[in-house]
């Protein structure tokens, strides 16, 4: 990229999740007992007795066999209840793996509790190539094995004192996609790809037909649904629970890193419930990656069933003591904020109460609220009351908002050309100097010399000739201004002719001697290049022997690569290049190839697009410095000897593209998806890996060893069309690794390319 990465505004997407921990910390205070021993919704049973191994269906197989389905049942020792409601436990493991037993903690602890807890098997195993239709038939799959569980239980309920109107599913991870797909998944919105003609429809062939399998809700612990479409008005509610750093199941919505397609998460779950009125419980937690948190899961879940319980089973007017979810809230002018209201049932245990049972209102000055609970600030800065009636009852909440106090139009100074975008960003501050995200179109966007470049609504500037403009945003009497310098070469540009040795200066790390001189007997451009000679003993303890050229020089515009002239003493040196950018942060460019040529001068190449970020270098922002030419020195590995040599360098130069299409990295689009092998190949430390994509999608760059388990996760987000590269610094041993390449297009999710390749590393 050549502009620090933008922040857009998806200031929508930043309220929900401020009112979501708001609400989370309310709704922990909401879930405190006010008596001890609550069933269903505190432990009551000082054990559980088990049942393990019932058959309660069999299916077909991926290898055409028939399965036998079983399933381990917990029940509260020394219940004397005749009808209790069911919770059936789906484990995880990505659809491939993991077993039942994983989750007979849980179903111990919803047993003392009061429940009948069950955790199933279901069929494993994901169909080669896996991609978004062998992803589909595996999640159709386990909704039929678990569809199949229900109906057994619903054959069986007297064996197990269930009551058949009270049936609930708790997945985890992989399970937690099997229990919202059972939630929201209907045989017309299976994709006409999926072979039903195989597998089935929706429920199956499992086992146990003529019962119903319904449910009366779900909790999705760290799991997704593959389209959020399908989720629909009036149906079942959801309890989601989330860590909010989750890579392997995305929170909101992304690629998954296990499955290596989109998927959409607890929080875009909970939005189309917000949405479209589903009833709902949420817990997102900003510190926690993927699973963990499980004590408070135990809490969580048996809550949130003992609610929809205590609704379907309590008339509203039993209810007391309505209260909404806060008493006072500053809210920022272009925020919403989704306000829930909470009443005591029967036992004293705050529930929160669906919207339809509630009215809301709210003074117009300070702005409006629509039926399920979401206010929207007025268009200016104000104070009033939000209120809620329930039955006879009300309460209310003071609410403050206020307004943006100023903005800043980042980069505020940066260097771009006539070929690639520039893709500007707009920090927005309220009046306590916090900052905010609002949407780029909300802003009015300028440029001064409109014939040096022009910026649209989106903040993408353009370059059009060389020259100097200033950008300037602006928003209701608020305005800043950034600078911009468009800088537009073509071919390549001497950097430096490497005549002589004034200006640099020459150390190294772990050498023992260095000397560098210029020579007129030997060049390949000009009348003279440096001549390198060095000596150095190798230890086992030493990883790295470097040579280092020293000199600042600012580039002009933005290169595409970096070229040098180099005869060497036939050893695998290595080359790399320092750069600062704008804000005096590192980065690094690697060769594409050794510096083993002794016979001539060879030209050696090093791609400037997709640098390698130094330390904790956050956003590459031109104009660049180059700060030096660095040389890894081969040497024999032997322990103390000496290893001497000469290295010539000559015709320092910038090459500047001809035609470029896209952002940072991204060259003009290939027509299909290609994945080059890696160079240097061998490699140490680094290697560059180049990839190209004919349409926009999403991206996942894998790294993994010679057993098959993964080492790194180097490209992980959404790319546009073009050829991109990244670099691999392994910190790893010695030997043969591969990369894999996983692209789900951004258009049509159906269409995938996933490749392998074979790389050597040698240290």
């Amino acid at each position: 990229m050549h502009c620090r990465a933008a922040r857009q505004g998806d200031d929508s997407m930043k309220s929900f999740f401020t009112a979501l921990f708001t609400l989370l910390a309310a709704l922990s205070g909401f879930s405190q007992r006010t008596e001890a021993g609550t069933r269903y919704k505190d432990i009551v049973f000082a054990s559980a007795a088990s049942t393990i191994g019932v058959q309660f269906g069999s299916a077909l197989a991926l290898d055409g066999s028939t399965l036998p389905l079983l399933v381990d049942v917990y029940e509260p020792a020394g219940d004397s209840l005749q009808l209790r409601p069911l919770v059936i436990c789906i484990h995880g493991g990505s659809l491939a793996v993991g077993s039942r037993s994983e989750m007979a903690a849980f179903c111990t602890d919803f047993a003392q509790r009061g429940y009948v807890a069950a955790t199933i098997d279901y069929r494993l195993g994901i169909e080669a190539p896996k991609g978004v239709t062998t992803i589909e038939e595996a999640l159709l799959r386990g909704v039929q094995d678990a569809k199949g569980a229900v109906r057994f239980f619903r054959a069986h309920a007297a064996d197990y004192k269930i009551d058949t109107t009270r049936i609930y599913i708790e997945g985890s991870s992989a399970g937690s996609m099997i229990a919202v797909h059972y939630a929201y998944w209907n045989e017309d919105e299976i994709p006409p790809e999926v072979n039903q003609t195989k597998w089935g429809d929706i429920e199956g062939t499992s086992g146990n037909p003529g019962y119903s399998s319904a449910i009366n809700g779900i909790v999705n612990y760290c799991g997704a649904i593959l389209d959020p479409r399908w989720i629909d008005a009036g149906e079942l509610p959801v309890g989601n629970f989330h860590g909010l750093l989750d890579t392997v199941v995305p929170p909101d919505s992304g690629v998954s890193s296990d499955f290596g397609i989109k998927l959409f998460g607890g929080v875009a779950v909970s939005r189309a419930a917000v949405k479209l009125g589903i009833y709902h419980h949420q817990a997102f937690f900003p510190l926690t990656g993927h699973g963990g948190n499980e004590d408070s899961l135990r809490r969580f879940a048996p809550n949130f069933f003992y609610s929809l319980m205590t609704l379907a089973s309590t008339a509203p007017n039993a209810f007391i003591s309505p209260a909404l979810s806060a008493k006072s809230l500053n809210i920022f002018r272009y925020d919403t904020y989704p306000f829930l209201t909470t009443a005591l049932d029967l036992s004293g245990n705050r529930i929160l109460l669906p919207a339809s049972w509630v009215q809301y209102s709210c003074s117009s000055a300070v702005g409006t609220i629509d039926p399920a609970g979401i206010f929207t600030p007025a268009d200016h800065p104000d104070s009033g009351y939000v209120y809620v009636q329930f039955n006879t009852a009300k309460d209310s909440c003071f609410v403050k908002t206020y307004d943006i106090q100023s903005i800043a139009l980042r980069p505020k100074y940066t260097v771009t050309d006539t070929i690639h975008p520039l893709q500007l960003s707009i920090d927005t501050y309220d009046t306590y100097s916090i900052k905010h995200d609002l949407a780029m179109t909300m802003f009015t966007l300028s440029s001064t010399d409109p014939s040096v470049g022009t910026v649209d609504s989106a903040g993408i500037f353009r370059g059009k000739k060389s020259g100097t403009t200033s950008v300037v945003a602006s928003f209701k009497g608020h305005s800043d201004t950034c600078v911009i310098k468009v800088e537009s070469a073509v071919g390549a540009v001497t950097l430096d002719q490497l005549e002589s040795i004034d200006g640099w200066t020459f150390t190294g790390e772990n050498i023992d001697s260095l000397s560098v001189t210029s020579v007129l007997d030997h060049h390949s451009e000009g009348d003279a290049s440096l001549k390198i000679y060095y000596k150095t003993t190798y230890s086992s303890l030493i990883s790295s022997y470097m040579i280092y050229l020293n000199k600042e020089m600012p580039l002009y515009g933005i290169p595409d690569s970096i070229l040098l002239d180099v005869q060497s003493d036939g050893r695998r040196h290595r080359l790399y290049y320092s750069f600062a950018d704008v804000d005096s942060e590192l980065y690094r460019a690697s060769g594409k190839k050794y510096l083993n040529d002794s016979v001539s001068f060879d030209d050696v190449s090093a791609p400037m697009t997709g640098l390698s970020p130094v330390g904790g270098a956050a956003g590459l922002t031109y104009p660049l410095t180059l700060k030096r030419i660095e040389i890894q020195v081969a040497l024999d590995r032997v322990q103390g000897v000496s290893t001497s040599g000469t290295i010539y360098v000559d015709n320092l130069r910038l090459r500047y593209p001809g035609s470029v299409s896209g952002v940072g990295i991204e060259r003009s689009a290939p027509r299909e998806f290609i994945l080059e092998q890696n160079f240097p190949n061998p490699f140490n430390p680094a290697t560059t890996i180049r990839y190209g994509l004919p349409s926009s999608g999403y991206v996942s760059l894998r790294i993994y060893n010679i057993l098959g388990q993964q080492v790194a996760d180097i490209v992980h987000s959404e790319q546009s069309a073009g050829v991109h590269e990244t670099v691999w610094n392994a910190h790893a041993a010695s030997g043969v690794y591969f990369y894999r390449i996983d692209v789900v297009s951004t258009s049509d999710p159906h269409q995938r390319f996933t490749q392998l390749k074979k790389m050597q590393l040698i240290k």
